[in-house]
């Protein structure tokens, strides 16, 4: 089997492979991804902090965090909970977040988590599919919650307190708990849009999970100086993109990582420098608010800074010249991953360069296919198509959902991811477009489907479509093309408030236009390509409403 050096492609099979050496992955099938990160630890290491608060200073080390999540498994089955189990965690980014992660995973339970942004409405939906037995949540968050299960809900802090005291009075010991856990067993349920639009559990196993950071610490410690790098984590924990970097890639390499509980600007700046912060994982936004500053009136240093690591949305090519001319010692790169990948899936570690455009080299282990939309053949180099990916990380499927599961893998294990992408003759990936008709709001995943279900179902509106505007700080905004039925007068406010009163923030319309009719194909399909020429067209000039 011939395959190209540079680009990776083999002709005969029209497949592409990662150019870095693959790790071995562990063959022990008896392993949880706990297990994996945290056993044996070096005796260097038991002192060092794993994780940071980086409001309060405080800290918990890596031999402590192994005894806590012990002591986290212990109460959780005090509490009820056995393997196989669903843990729903619903809360914003706090120091002991990874603890509660890996405490439901070393017990055999699964570990899932939702948006704190989600209305009620919408967290009912999804613990009605996921069927949680406990709910961990904030006390902010309690009234959204109250009454979705037959128990009762549980504070974090509370349950926090809970698994300190037993740490202190039962040390490291996993005996006791006498749980077999196996790589095939599930770990997490995280929730994705998928390729339908609606929100989907996405299924992910200890083994998938313990490939990541396997693959994520064979290529971050390529020179084996990774355990040195200070990371901060400004991206949400209960995303993907947040999981799989802070737990499964910070805990694999032994590095640091600083835990910003809710994002700003000024604090992330003031976290960097206090605790010396040398890689920082963000989504554009953050990128754009960076380079504003750095325009401003303010000056800032960043010295410590190695590299910021942009995923979640495109980032415009723009606004990668500004940064590098802003922070010439600092690099810009960007991975791309899907909840479906359970984790990123490129990375530009090793490319050479201070900004990368494209969105780097596939991982070790991980095969890919550039398929013609038209056809389904695999395309060579240069040659644009949809994005296929194989391998371990690869999700186990979806949730109760063997149709979607079909239709996103296929029978040889292709993931179809709805990309449409190119791979160059240096083996580098870039997006071109996206197939699948997501928005990208600020590194969220907003549905066109879902907001024209709640728009069609207002008395007003005969028929409606929803597609993304370009915003220069959200990368795109929801806008909502309506048609009145005969004789309304309803207007542009009323429509934005109507769809805000049932959505999380990021999903709500924040452009309307009346339109005469929706374009659509035969089928009935909407044809959202022309209503983007037709809104260009009419050079709409509509107040963002961020």
């Amino acid at each position: 089997m011939e395959v190209l050096a540079e680009s990776g492609f083999c002709p005969s099979t029209g497949i592409y492979h990662s150019k870095w050496v693959s790790p071995l992955l562990p063959h022990n099938p008896c392993l949880s991804l706990p297990s994996f990160l945290l056993s044996p630890l070096p005796p260097q290491i038991l002192c060092k902090p794993a994780f940071i608060d980086s409001t309060t200073g405080r800290s918990v080390t890596y031999g402590e965090f192994r005894s806590l999540i012990v002591a986290a498994a212990c109460t959780l089955r005090t509490l009820g909970v056995k393997k196989g189990d669903v843990v729903l965690v619903v809360s914003p980014n706090f120091l002991h977040f990874p603890l509660l992660v890996l405490g439901v995973m070393y017990l055999g339970a699964i570990f899932s988590t939702a948006n704190p942004l989600h209305t009620r409405p919408e967290l009912e939906s999804q613990i009605q599919d996921s069927k949680p037995i406990l709910i961990l949540t904030t006390q902010e968050l309690k009234p959204k919650l109250d009454g979705l299960i037959s128990g009762p809900l549980l504070m974090t802090q509370s349950f926090i307190d809970d698994v300190l005291n037993h740490s202190s009075h039962h040390p490291y010991s996993c005996e006791s708990l006498n749980v077999s856990i196996r790589q095939q067993d599930t770990a997490a349920l995280m929730y994705s849009s998928g390729t339908t639009g609606k929100s989907k559990a996405v299924v992910c196993s200890h083994g998938n999970l313990i490939a990541m950071s396997c693959l994520l610490r064979h290529v971050w410690d390529a020179k084996g100086e990774a355990c040195n790098d200070v990371y901060m984590c400004v991206v949400p924990l209960f995303h993907m993109f947040g999981l799989s970097m802070f737990v499964c890639g910070v805990l694999a390499v032994r590095s640091t990582a600083v835990i910003l509980k809710k994002y700003s600007i000024e604090e992330m700046l003031v976290a960097v420098e206090e605790y010396r912060v040398t890689r920082l994982p963000v989504v554009p936004p953050i990128v754009v608010q960076l380079v504003r500053l750095s325009y401003g009136t303010k000056l800032i240093e960043l010295g410590s800074l190695k590299e910021l690591i942009c995923s979640g949305a495109p980032l415009g090519k723009d606004y990668m010249d500004r940064f590098s001319k802003c922070y010439p010692h600092i690099i810009l790169s960007q991975c791309y991953g899907l909840t479906e990948t359970n984790g990123p899936i490129t990375l530009c570690n090793g490319v050479s360069g201070r900004l990368h455009v494209s969105i780097g080299r596939l991982i070790p282990c991980v095969e890919a296919k550039i398929v013609d939309v038209q056809t389904g053949k695999p395309l060579p180099p240069l040659k644009y198509g949809e994005l296929h990916l194989r391998g371990p990380p690869i999700m186990q499927g979806y949730l109760k959902n063997e149709e979607a599961t079909s239709l996103t893998i296929d029978e040889e294990g292709w993931l179809h991811t709805g990309d449409l992408c190119f791979i160059d003759q240096c083996g580098l990936v870039y997006i071109l477009d996206r197939i699948k008709e997501l928005i990208k709001y600020k590194a969220f995943q907003v549905a066109p489907a879902e907001l024209e279900e709640i728009l069609l179902s207002h008395p007003e509106i005969n028929d409606a479509a929803v597609i993304p505007y370009p915003d220069e700080e959200a990368g795109e905004i929801p806008m909502a093309c309506v048609v009145r039925r005969e004789a309304s007068k309803v207007r542009e406010a009323e429509i934005i408030n109507f769809i805000a009163s049932k959505v999380a923030h990021y999903k709500r319309v924040r452009k309307v236009v009346f339109v005469e009719s929706i374009p659509r194909s035969p089928s009935g399909k909407i044809l959202r390509r022309q209503l983007r020429a037709l809104s260009d067209h009419q050079r709409l000039e509509i107040s963002s409403r961020l």
